[in-house]
């Protein structure tokens, strides 16, 4: 089953007016569950129109899974207080289908490729670092800080779900990008206050 269809089957129960929770997601995901856990719970945040709101749970839940992901952990683990938590996506029809869309574009150009990077401890290790930075850049309530560090681990976690090391590779650049940004952001904060958002905002706008 391919990844987009595996969150529509997930998010189903949601739409048919079942809770949602986070332990729901945990019992209907592969065996490849680290991968599809990443992805999930980093997507609401990383698609180009985020959905407001997931970050931070969702940031919390990344900085565990990379943790474990570290002491290279065969299986996930969260603590029943995170696992009984609803999570209200499936509530909203238009995000889950904007979901799929917006990973069958991504599945087009995924293949297995450069296994090394999964297989050594080393590179493996640096993975799970980046995720774990990546969540805790996401649990930051302030704007900026979101969004392209959640595209990294997004993009990590369907790598190691197809076993795509190149596609790995590039949510390191991109998580590297957005811890670079959410550093930005907090420096000028702390420098200007508020007004320093809207600083490397406009400054960002010039650039794109």
């Amino acid at each position: 089953m391919r990844l987009s269809e595996n969150v529509t089957t997930i998010f189903a129960v949601g739409e048919s007016g079942a809770r949602v929770t986070v332990q729901t997601i945990v019992d209907r995901v592969s065996v490849k569950s680290f991968g599809i856990l990443l992805v999930i719970f980093s997507i609401p945040s990383a698609m180009p129109l985020p959905a407001p709101g997931y970050s931070t749970p969702f940031g919390i839940i990344l900085v565990i899974l990379g943790l474990q992901l570290f002491n290279r952990r065969d299986f996930p683990w969260l603590p029943k207080r995170i696992l009984e938590k609803e999570v209200n996506v499936g509530e909203r029809p238009r995000l889950i289908k904007t979901m799929v869309f917006f990973l069958r574009i991504i599945e087009f150009f995924i293949r297995p490729r450069l296994g090394f990077v999964f297989e050594n401890a080393i590179t493996f290790r640096l993975l799970a670092l980046i995720v774990l930075i990546c969540g805790t850049s996401m649990i930051i309530p302030v704007p900026l800080t979101n969004t392209a560090p959640a595209f990294g681990v997004f993009l990590i976690g369907l790598g190691m779900l197809e076993e795509d090391g190149l596609l790995s590779i590039a949510g390191v650049l991109a998580s590297l990008a957005g811890v670079a940004l959410t550093l930005t952001v907090l420096s000028a904060l702390i420098y200007f206050g508020w007004e320093g958002i809207d600083i490397v905002r406009e400054f960002l706008k010039g650039l794109f």
